[in-house]
């Protein structure tokens, strides 16, 4: 187990990354990495996946079905979220954990469930967001940090946490 690991991680190492993805983004993509664009300050949950292929009429026809699919600029991708093939995600979306795309989504919607459908706009998320108190500010270096494509050093995530932690304990001594 642990030689497989290790052989993955140098396999890893060596294997071409495509240069138009983010830094730090944590979605697996396809294969056929040059028919999938995603745009600028592309932020992904860990788990998600996004495919310009499916193989699945190789048993029938012989033959594998390949698309483009395109993903806007600000869009956040949830946990364990799937794009599938030919799908073209709009600027500004937010995508839900668990999701399954194969369409067309239009710019500023949340999606959510399998099929991925539209529940309401950013707008509206950001409202229901506020009116339950739940939205906190980040420390300065971070904020500055986001939409460069940098990484958070570790440090910085630390103090993220921190950060974060004492806004939430203030709000709500009890917890």
């Amino acid at each position: 187990m642990r030689m497989m690991n290790l052989l993955r991680r140098i396999i890893n190492k060596f294997r071409p990354q495509p240069t138009h993805y983010p830094k730090g983004m944590n979605s697996i993509v396809d294969g056929l990495s040059e028919l999938v664009v995603i745009g600028k300050n592309f932020i992904s949950a860990p788990g998600s996946i996004i495919l310009a292929h499916d193989a699945s009429p190789i048993t029938h026809t012989g033959k594998t079905r390949i698309e483009k699919t395109t993903i806007g600029d600000n869009v956040f991708l949830g946990a364990n979220a799937v794009i599938l093939a030919g799908s073209n995600i709009g600027d500004g979306c937010i995508i839900g954990a668990g999701s399954i795309v194969s369409k067309t989504i239009p710019p500023y919607s949340v999606v959510a469930g399998n099929p991925g459908k539209v529940i309401m706009s950013v707008d509206d998320y950001m409202k229901k967001l506020e009116s339950r108190n739940v939205l906190y500010d980040l420390p300065e270096s971070v904020s500055k940090k986001h939409g460069t494509g940098e990484r958070y050093t570790k440090d910085e995530v630390t103090e993220m946490n921190k950060y974060v932690m004492e806004q939430f304990y203030n709000r709500h001594p009890q917890q």
